[in-house]
C-alpha cells in the first residue's frame, strides 16, 4: 500500500468519515475543547501521521446535518504487525450511532488494512455491547478484536 490518499471520504448510512482538514477549524475546536492555534497544530500531527502511515484518523460528521460530532480512526498504527489502536472521540451518541462508527473502522480495518488485532481504551465511553456485538473482548483494561 503505498498510499493512505484513497481512504477518504468514507460514508455510512448516518456518517461521512473525512480527512480533519476538510472541517472547518472552528469546529474541530470546539470539539478538541482548544484554541484554534492548539487544533491547528493538532490537526497537522494527525495529517503528517497518516501521510507517514502510523495512524489514519477522519473527522465524523452527520450526513443529514453536515455537523461534525466527532473524529475516529487508527493511531499506533502498525502495518507490519497488524495492530493499531482504535481512537473515538466527540459527543455522546446513540448505540445504535456508535455501533454504525465501530463496525465500520473494524471492517475498514479488517479488510483494508488486513489488521489482526485492534485495542481500543475502555475510557473511549463507548458503550460495552456496542463493543461486544462488533467481536471485542476485555483485556486488562482495553477492549481488544483479534481476527480469529
Amino acid at each position: 500500500m503505498s498510499s493512505f490518499e484513497g481512504y477518504h471520504p468514507l460514508l455510512t448510512p448516518i456518517f461521512r468519515f473525512d480527512w480533519l482538514t476538510q472541517f472547518k477549524l472552528k469546529n474541530v475546536a470546539e470539539l478538541t475543547k482548544q484554541d484554534l492555534a492548539e487544533t491547528a497544530d493538532w490537526v497537522n500531527a494527525t495529517m503528517q501521521q497518516t501521510m507517514g502511515q502510523t495512524a489514519l484518523t477522519w473527522g465524523i460528521e452527520r450526513r443529514q446535518t453536515h455537523k461534525l460530532i466527532g473524529w475516529g480512526g487508527f493511531t499506533h498504527l502498525d502495518l507490519n504487525t497488524r495492530t493499531s489502536q482504535l481512537a473515538i472521540q466527540g459527543r455522546r451518541l446513540t448505540a445504535v450511532e456508535q455501533q454504525e462508527i465501530i463496525d465500520r473502522l473494524v471492517h475498514f480495518g479488517q479488510d483494508e488494512l488486513q489488521l489482526t488485532i485492534m485495542t481500543l481504551s475502555q475510557s473511549a465511553h463507548v458503550e460495552p455491547t456496542v463493543l461486544a456485538a462488533a467481536g471485542f473482548t476485555t483485556q486488562n483494561n482495553d477492549w481488544v478484536w483479534q481476527q480469529h
